[in-house]
């Protein structure tokens, strides 16, 4: 007998689930074999995952609707999902952010080859599915076709990576094609034994594919023991899941791969809006990993905490920039006020604090937080500025060691936008942060102020 691999298990039963009668399908089974695991603590030497779609009466196709028309914007993919939005999950630093890159799970050197479009109108959020235990994570953007293929290019070649990875966190198993429902792109499973502090083990797979101007990463998890095996369904009733999304937000297949900038909205009006790069300074351009550049101000002044202003479900357009000086746009449109000034506060509660040789935070200008209107736009403004002496050691820290940094967090009833600014304090921190300041207002006067 020919043991198929998990992919061809996967694709046969997700073929099977784009069928009317899924509770009933005789005679489908599917085997999955999957490698002996180097580096897993498991007793089996292999793992077989047998699944036969015609014992399982509760395994039907996810109650998602299948609209014959795409989703036209991010506002209606919103609206599409949100009766699997998971109501417990608001704000939480662990909501993938729109910028995060694809197969996040797996953390190679060059992780600024797969970061996804920016400045783009995006979503993101966490889906309940009586199919699957653990939420089912689900990003999407609206971008060009071009732009689409090659985001899901990037993230193939990621997977590569990871999988020549000498991390013992988690292990690639498998990446395979992935062809449903119009959607194009590719799929991988991973496994760790590092799941929990006990020792106990996890699968993962995603799912990143696109069809026209739509791009989609669609992942789903599921814990087993140590020394176990995965639940021998999981896989395939997430993947049943993740399709049903994809159906949801893709439409008829039968139907032409829509286009980008499908329908005139609020998110779309945004992203238009934003500047040129070029209107910060010299040589700006989309961050790769702000971590391993040295023009990024991020290692001197910032907390990826307090800057991970993802809200579960929320319509979003992001951009980051590196250059002259670094910047950070985020609008967010939420689903009410209240959540909504939570959004515009949180990021200015940081405290300011920045990194330093000495353990010390010696402040050129101390942090300062004024209320903030213009036109339609009430909040605050947030600076300081830090100047530390230039170690004649480190003469290519010396860049980074002067910054000026401004922050702006203001709303329009429940749309909210977040701006920073940040950039080297010089020998007059007091200009640099009136520079700064000027930018972020500048911008602010680009967006939309109706609507």
């Amino acid at each position: 007998m020919i043991r198929p691999t998990w992919k061809d298990a996967l694709a046969a039963v997700v073929a099977a689930a784009n069928q009317v009668n899924l509770g009933r399908v005789p005679g489908v089974v599917s085997v999955v074999d999957l490698a002996r695991l180097r580096r897993l603590r498991v007793a089996a030497a292999a793992v077989t995952l047998l699944f036969t779609l015609g014992a399982f009466d509760q395994l039907k196709t996810p109650a998602l609707p299948t609209p014959a028309r795409a989703a036209a914007s991010v506002e209606e993919i919103a609206d599409r999902l949100r009766g699997r939005l998971d109501d417990d999950v608001t704000y939480a630093h662990y909501v993938a952010l729109p910028d995060t890159p694809f197969l996040a799970w797996c953390w190679p050197k060059n992780m600024e080859a797969r970061m996804p479009p920016d400045g783009v109108p995006a979503y993101s959020g966490e889906l309940l599915s009586p199919e699957i235990v653990e939420p089912l994570k689900v990003r999407f953007w609206i971008t060009s076709p071009e732009a689409a293929v090659r985001a899901v290019a990037a993230a193939r070649r990621g997977t590569e990576e990871c999988g020549h990875s000498s991390s013992d966190e988690f292990v690639l198993k498998d990446v395979a094609g992935f062809d449903q429902w119009g959607w194009r792109g590719m799929q991988a499973l991973i496994t760790t034994d590092a799941w929990t502090e006990e020792g106990d083990s996890g699968a993962q797979a995603t799912i990143v594919a696109a069809r026209g101007g739509l791009l989609a990463e669609v992942t789903w998890a599921w814990p087993f023991e140590a020394g176990g095996e995965p639940a021998r369904h999981v896989l395939l009733q997430g993947a049943m899941s993740a399709t049903s999304v994809l159906a949801a937000i893709g439409g008829d297949p039968a139907l032409p791969a829509p286009a980008a900038a499908m329908a005139p909205s609020a998110s779309a009006a945004m992203a238009a809006a934003l500047p040129p790069p070029s209107a910060y300074g010299k040589d700006m351009m989309s961050w790769p990993a702000p971590w391993d550049d040295p023009r990024s101000h991020e290692l001197v002044c910032g907390d990826s905490f307090f800057e991970q202003n993802a809200y579960d479900g929320a319509p979003a357009v992001t951009r980051r920039l590196i250059g002259e000086v670094s910047v950070r746009e985020d609008v967010l449109f939420l689903p009410d006020e209240h959540v909504a000034e939570q959004a515009r506060t949180r990021p200015l509660n940081w405290g300011g604090s920045c990194l330093s040789d000495e353990g010390k935070q010696p402040y050129s200008i101390n942090p300062r937080l004024e209320a903030f209107t213009r036109g339609p736009w009430t909040g605050e403004i947030k600076t300081f500025a830090v100047r530390r002496p230039d170690p004649p050691h480190r003469p290519k820290d010396n860049f980074r060691r002067s910054v000026a940094h401004v922050a702006m967090g203001v709303r329009r009833g429940t749309t909210m936008v977040y701006l920073r600014w940040q950039g080297p304090a010089g020998t007059d921190p007091a200009a640099a942060l009136r520079a700064g300041r000027a930018a972020l207002i500048r911008t602010l006067d680009r967006l939309p102020s109706g609507g």
